[in-house]
């Protein structure tokens, strides 16, 4: 399984109705759930949706330019022509400012305005650092007082991905992640459900994550459940029964469906 997976295979075998405990088939599924999902980054022009760090080097022509990944959490750097360009302060003389970002998936590119500059237009004259991607940040959760001593996250526009930090909600201080028992000030994770030590029972919380939209999800699912049905027909455009009944095949690497999903999502020039 790979860490860009878009779903997972237990998601495959519920949609093709085969049974969930583990098969013969399991292994083709899995392959078939991380080619489904490079094909769809393919398709959307977008090397990742999941939180991670970028540099884009951008031919500047105008005052305006568009970052290539989106939603972006946080600009940490803006050169141009090799000089540091600050954020702006209060009155917009002099730095960058970037457009706000949508609220749900799947949002869209965000500006990047540079005030205060004399722009010529050149080649690759401009290098935007940043941290871009799908996330839930400083999601609120309270450490329940029951033996398990664990929360699962909310999730509200698809499953959690990738853990990106909890800290205490009173102070800020960050817990630290460890693999096995926590003890406390420490949290283990995995699929989204967060463990903490009994210490820390009753504390407030933030926990800060990244997640696959829910309709990339389905596309994925769809795409890698197609390709495994397609194995029973490889090479087949249509069929005849008896005379009587002629059955097409999709022929298309993308089927309409899956395509109708994930095109919100696509990358397109500026």
């Amino acid at each position: 399984m790979s860490a860009y997976d878009l779903t997972t295979t237990a998601n495959v075998k519920a949609w093709l109705g085969l049974p969930s405990p583990p098969g013969a088939s399991d292994a083709t599924l899995s392959g078939l759930v991380t080619a489904a999902s490079r094909a769809i980054y393919a398709a959307l022009s977008r090397p990742s949706i999941l939180p991670q760090t970028y540099a884009d080097t951008i031919d500047l022509e105008g005052e305006r330019v568009y970052l290539n990944n989106w939603p972006v959490a946080q600009v940490t750097s803006v050169l141009l022509d090799g000089l540091v360009v600050p954020p702006v302060g209060a009155l917009p003389s002099l730095g960058w400012l970037l457009q706000p970002g949508d609220f749900a998936p799947p949002g869209r590119p965000q500006a990047l305005d540079i005030f205060g500059r004399r722009i010529q237009r050149r080649r690759q004259t401009l290098v935007v650092s940043y941290l871009a991607g799908y996330r839930v940040f400083q999601e609120s959760a309270p450490v329940p007082s029951g033996a398990s001593h664990q929360v699962a996250v909310q999730a509200p526009f698809g499953p959690w991905a990738s853990d990106l930090g909890v800290s205490y909600a009173s102070s800020g201080l960050a817990l630290q992640p460890v693999s096995g028992a926590p003890a406390q000030g420490q949290y283990a994770v995995a699929g989204g459900v967060y463990r903490f030590n009994a210490a820390d029972a009753g504390a407030a919380l933030f926990v800060s994550y990244g997640f696959v939209p829910q309709d990339l999800v389905q596309a994925a699912t769809e795409l890698a459940a197609e390709r495994f049905r397609a194995a029973d027909h490889i090479g087949l455009s249509s069929k005849s029964l008896g005379g009587q009944e002629t059955i097409n095949y999709i022929a298309a690497a993308i089927s309409a469906p899956v395509m109708a999903l994930i095109a919100p999502y696509k990358r397109t020039a500026f």
